[in-house]
């Protein structure tokens, strides 16, 4: 089997200066990669949410308006982050569920904050995870991609800013994971960043996602020898096209 690490390495998602946090809904970061979010805020870097709904869909409430719910969740949003360690939000206006029917504005938007910003570092939620049935994890994901290898085309998506580097991604939720970063000292406040969703995390779902979500960085933690990880797929603009390979890195 072909160790494309050898040709291709992976960034050192750690080491990450400015990062943009793509997010489907808010509390997606938090839940996908919290703990990490929180560390590298620590260390000094620049963290930026991108949320493109505000999970206005999000509710079984049948007593609660779209409005209502939008404004409460992000409220909640950015309670969360502050309580990771403080950052800006960008809130889009995309409708719940469903990005799929915006793709090209969307697209188009994804390549305008990041020639804006210029990260180093993207994350989003991986669109290749298996059994993933929410179509807005899966649209922004792929959305996200395609802005990595984009960026720096100054033919492509004109209407976006002028081209930049092109970041790395890092992937939360991924299936095939090939970094797992240290949260042992952080991941408290992943939790704690968890309770400001109250809105979508009302007991039992609140609980059993917390033990849930306590178990598996644990278990990933014991993969490097730690208390706790949080894993990623870290992947560079040469992986996203083209790359047989790029699932085993």
């Amino acid at each position: 089997m072909m160790d494309l690490s050898t040709i291709l390495p992976i960034p050192d998602l750690t080491q990450a200066k400015r990062l943009l946090a793509f997010s489907p809904h808010p509390d997606d970061n938090e839940v996908g990669a919290g703990a990490t979010i929180a560390r590298l805020i620590s260390q000094g870097c620049e963290v930026v949410y991108v949320v493109a709904t505000v999970g206005q869909a999000g509710s079984e409430d049948m007593g609660i308006t779209t409005q209502e719910l939008g404004q409460v969740r992000k409220r909640e949003q950015e309670e969360a982050l502050k309580t990771l360690g403080g950052g800006e939000v960008i809130f889009w206006s995309y409708p719940d569920t469903m990005l799929r029917a915006h793709e090209s504005a969307l697209q188009s938007d994804v390549l305008r904050v990041i020639r804006q910003y210029r990260p180093d570092f993207v994350m989003a939620p991986d669109p290749w995870l298996p059994y993933e049935a929410h179509p807005d994890h899966r649209t922004l994901g792929h959305a996200v991609a395609t802005g990595v290898i984009m960026a720096p085309f100054s033919l492509a998506f004109q209407q976006s800013g002028t081209p930049v580097p092109s970041p790395a991604i890092a992937f939360y939720g991924s299936a095939w994971p090939n970094a797992f970063i240290d949260v042992s000292g952080t991941f408290d406040r992943k939790l704690a960043a968890l309770e400001a969703h109250k809105s979508q995390f009302a007991p039992p779902l609140g609980p059993q996602l917390m033990m849930y979500l306590t178990l598996h960085a644990q278990e990933n933690g014991q993969k490097i020898g730690v208390e706790r990880a949080e894993p990623f797929k870290v992947l560079t603009q040469h992986h996203l096209h083209f790359n047989a390979y790029a699932w085993q890195s």
